[in-house]
């Protein structure tokens, strides 16, 4: 309600920004979080230009800059706007930022960076309750108590006008205070003294924790890290709105698709599909004695009698009798392997469209020495499309580790490739150019031309060469670069052999914990084969990671 009461500000002008920037900068100095939306026009299906950015700070002082404004007079965008914006130490935060960024790089030559969209963090603050979607209307109705007015005479209203009625001036104020209220709620680092009381106000530990929700583009979203999926596609920011029959033309903003039911869709089929086929056949070997060895599948146990170094002892089970000694008998006969496994959801008892899950996941296990990744079915379950999704928005272990062990994941230090602030602006001024072209003001164009013109060593502006620089790769190599599941395992590989089965327990705890399956296999353990490695190799084996 504080926040909400704070009376917006208009900006159609250099002079205007200018006044305001002052009190901006330095509560941004306090805080780095800016909350963001944009509104536009559309009509007949057709999006415009972006027409109004609103962005407030954590006080609830909100900016709505009128971009259209600076267009039509011809007169640049400040500096200290166009350097805001793309400030990779101040976060923008919102319901589809990112998305925003692309259209005001397309429509302006604006880049937006440092973005976390509120939908994702919502997702994975597991104590959060979202009962209503993950509209920005939702989740200011779930977490602020916040009812946001998203009627259709403001929403549909004319955002190109040359004055903005009050509601909608209150209505595009609103998102974005709710939007940076929201981004505070959810990490809990503002109390009513204000940040300069308070954990968490420095870009550093904002940083660690948004790690791997910076900059996530449509398309991608929180995973498990082991190749089955993610957690939530991020789906775009949609701005298409029923035009209402007396009213044209329609408003930039929208209904944003919640990317929980899109998890579902992607569950479905459309990122990954459920098995065709069994998981578990249940045939078993026996040794020539008779004792069980193992369960295996009906390939497997073929290839024994194909080879006749097996005899079928039963169709019903399925069971092979070896005639040659094995090298290893199992220890005990109450063992997880010579057990029969249902194939069904170990968390709702889902019999079909069923996925495998590596509960300790895969970017994690691929490191870990020869001795403890042979026979680990035992940390492969299966899971029905729908509980999948869900354990994959609950895998916030990774997380805990990447700021524990100083492995960061989708930040700077933490990707093969980095971004290269200089090569993103070539590439942003030369799609502004051929998208905007014309319409830009003409200060402005001049601006993008003479930067395509030094960072290319061009005497004058030549052929197709904006055409050329969009495509210019804006990443670049990262020489210090060691992938998250490495430098984590590696820290735990320090305390030998018992730091490796402590990495195994955590993740087999944390399913447990997230979600209390009701059908595991028998004899499934948090310290499976724990007591047979250390009898068999010692606390002090050397470790090789792989």
């Amino acid at each position: 309600e504080r926040l909400l009461a704070v009376r917006p500000l208009t900006v159609s002008s250099q002079d205007q920004w200018q006044q305001l920037w002052p009190r901006m900068q330095e509560e941004l100095r306090l805080l780095p979080v800016l909350g963001l939306d944009c509104e536009w026009v559309s009509a007949k299906g057709k999006a415009s230009s972006v027409s109004l950015l609103q962005m407030a700070t954590y006080s609830g002082l909100c900016v709505l800059v009128r971009l259209q404004a600076f267009r039509s007079c011809q007169q640049p965008f400040p500096l200290s706007l166009a350097e805001v914006l793309r400030d990779p130490r101040v976060f923008k935060v919102g319901v589809g930022c990112y998305e925003d960024g692309r259209r005001l790089t397309r429509d302006y030559g604006l880049s937006l960076s440092c973005t976390v969209d509120l939908r994702y963090l919502a997702l994975r603050q597991r104590d959060t309750k979202v009962n209503n979607g993950l509209s920005l209307k939702s989740l200011a109705a779930d977490l602020l108590n916040v009812c946001l007015d998203k009627s259709l005479d403001v929403r549909c209203s004319d955002w190109e006008a040359d004055q903005l009625s009050p509601e909608q001036v209150t209505y595009a104020a609103r998102d974005a205070q709710v939007s940076v209220a929201l981004f505070l709620s959810l990490l809990g680092i503002l109390s009513e003294a204000g940040p300069a009381s308070s954990s968490g106000s420095s870009y550093r530990e904002l940083a660690a924790r948004c790690q791997g929700l910076v900059d996530v583009p449509r398309g991608r979203g929180e995973g498990d890290g082991d190749g089955d999926g993610g957690v939530a596609e991020g789906e775009r920011k949609r701005r298409t709105r029923r035009t209402p029959a007396s009213e044209s033309p329609e408003s930039g903003d929208q209904q944003v698709p919640d990317p929980r039911r899109n998890a579902r869709r992607k569950a479905l089929g459309v990122g990954y599909s459920a098995r065709k086929s069994p998981l578990y056949d249940n045939c078993f070997l026996h040794a020539p004695d008779g004792q069980p060895l193992c369960t295996c599948d009906k390939k497997k146990a073929k290839w024994y009698l194909d080879k006749g170094i097996g005899v079928l002892q039963s169709e019903d089970p399925f069971v092979v009798r070896l005639l040659f000694e094995p090298s290893g008998r199992p220890d005990s006969q109450q063992d997880y392997y010579l057990t029969a496994k249902e194939n069904l959801c170990v968390v709702c008892g889902k019999a079909d469209s069923y996925i495998r899950k590596n509960i300790v996941p895969h970017e994690y296990r691929r490191h870990f020495p020869i001795e403890m990744k042979d026979h680990n079915s035992h940390d492969i379950l299966l899971l029905c499309t729908s509980c999948h999704a869900t354990s994959n928005v609950y895998d916030g272990v990774k997380q805990q580790l990447a700021e524990e062990f100083a492995a960061p994941q989708g930040c700077e230090e933490g990707v093969r490739l980095m971004e290269n602030p200089e090569r993103r602006r070539v590439r942003s001024a030369a799609r502004a150019l051929l998208t905007a072209g014309d319409g830009l003001p003409g200060q402005r164009r001049e601006e993008l031309q003479l930067l395509i013109r030094n960072f290319l060593n061009l005497e004058e502006q030549q052929e197709r060469t904006c055409f050329d620089s969009c495509f210019l790769l804006r990443r670049i190599f990262n020489e210090a670069y060691v992938p998250h599941g490495l430098k984590v395992v590696r820290a735990h590989a320090e305390q030998g052999l018992p730091g490796l089965m402590g990495l195994e327990r955590r993740w087999r705890e944390h399913f447990l914990v997230t979600m209390r399956p009701h059908h595991l296999p028998p004899f499934w353990a948090v310290d499976h084969n724990h007591s047979k490695f250390l009898r068999k190799y010692g606390a002090d084996l050397p470790i090789k990671l792989n």
